[in-house]
């Protein structure tokens, strides 16, 4: 898809998914990071727990389908290098740091220049210190997460980062198509605060659109009864059940009702019972909550005996809304992830472990891991010889010089 394309990523944990994803396309990606290894090789989890520059599993999983090379970019000796590799390349991705000394170096006209920065560097927040945890809340995802009555809840994987990174690669891939129209290079910024808010949907922006103001929904409550609850717990954990009292939604909370009595759990005549009429008299107290008693604990009861893959298999068969809540262990496992071959197996520091095969599955276009992700200068040797010339000597004396 993107064979004749070539890509210099300057590696920070903001490029990685840039450059899997246009690795994974077919350009060939060569990551570049200086001497010391990529920030990216610190991140955790480790292999068996142990920290090491070869042992993280973020970076396994983020730098496949690239080359690595080193270079000292602090250094005269690692910029001139630089320049010199830059020619042969279609577009460069870069993170917050951006090139060194970025006024004086030589760039080629045709290049598509990316950079992934927190904040837009013209906004107010520009010179913001930029953890994930800043990004996230500035994006303002968390604050329509979780209950009403407690703090925000916040995402266990860096989810700014990660959604910087995949706008970073559709626009890089933008770029270079309007380079290919017009010849011109373009220079492209991603904000990962704009990508982090543009996760929310744009909810979080309605009330400056004249839209209400976003909040976190309430449970559903009918009269002076207590909250009808979304989340039951089940016997290897918790699964979402839908039971909304409103006319579209209707047939779904009779196929909880249906799967219910056909489980015991309900009396048959419960499948008579008009939920609709019922909420709407119990709103203004004109009814007996018994019945909606009966069928909000029996569904309690019900799912405290079943797993979560078997809620789900029930919600298929009574046509209901549920799901279960998956924790990381689930996703590996689960069937439809396995048929569709997500995972693939990779020797990691000895070990054999399963990382994503690919971020999507096309029709036409077979995406595999072509090559694991590079040890610390893997290619560096290959790379300065096909691209500056350079012979064993030269190679030598800069790794002895801390260039490479």
């Amino acid at each position: 898809m993107l064979e004749n394309v070539r890509v210099l990523e300057l590696s920070e944990p903001a490029t990685m998914l840039a450059g899997q994803i246009l690795g994974d396309l077919g350009a060939d990606v060569v990551t570049l990071e200086p001497p010391s290894g990529a920030a990216g090789r610190r991140l955790a989890p480790f292999i068996g727990g142990k920290p090491g520059l070869e042992n993280s599993l973020t970076w396994h999983a983020l730098n496949r389908n690239k080359r690595g090379i080193t270079l000292n970019l602090s250094t005269p000796d690692g910029v001139s290098l630089l320049e010199q590799l830059l020619p042969a390349f279609d577009i460069l991705i870069e993170g917050p740091a951006g090139l060194p000394d970025a006024d004086a170096i030589a760039v080629p006209e045709r290049l598509v220049r990316c950079r992934v920065t927190p904040f837009s560097p013209s906004g107010p927040k520009a010179h913001y210190k930029s953890t994930e945890l800043i990004l996230t809340a500035a994006g303002g995802a968390p604050a329509l997460a979780g209950d009403v009555d407690r703090s925000p809840l916040f995402f266990p994987v860096p989810q700014a980062m990660m959604e910087a990174g995949a706008d970073a690669a559709v626009a890089a891939i933008g770029g270079l198509l309007a380079r290919d129209r017009d010849g011109a290079g373009q220079a492209i910024e991603i904000g990962a605060h704009t990508a982090a808010t543009l996760a929310s949907l744009g909810r979080i922006v309605a009330a400056r659109s004249g839209g209400p103001l976003a909040r976190r929904s309430a449970p559903t409550t009918i009269g002076r009864l207590p909250p009808v609850p979304g989340l039951f717990e089940c016997s290897d954990g918790w699964a979402a059940v839908t039971l909304l009292f409103l006319p579209a939604f209707m047939g779904l909370t009779r196929g909880v009702v249906a799967w219910l009595v056909d489980e015991g759990s309900l009396p048959p005549d419960h499948m008579e019972i008009d939920f609709l009429a019922l909420t709407s008299r119990l709103a203004r107290d004109e009814a007996d909550p018994a019945p909606l008693h009966d069928l909000i604990g029996a569904l309690t009861r019900t799912c405290a005996q079943k797993t979560k893959s078997e809620i789900a298999e029930a919600s298929q068969r009574h046509r209901f809304m549920a799901a279960p809540i998956m924790t990381m262990a689930d996703i590996a496992a689960f069937p439809h992830f396995r048929e569709r071959g997500l995972f693939a197996v990779q020797d990691i520091g000895g070990e054999r472990v399963e990382v994503p095969a690919r971020f999507v599955q096309f029709s036409d276009y077979e995406i595999g891991v072509r090559r694991h992700a590079p040890a610390l200068s893997e290619h560096s040797c290959e790379l300065l010889a096909a691209h500056a010339g350079l012979g064993e000597t030269e190679l030598q004396a800069l790794f002895s010089q801390g260039i490479i």
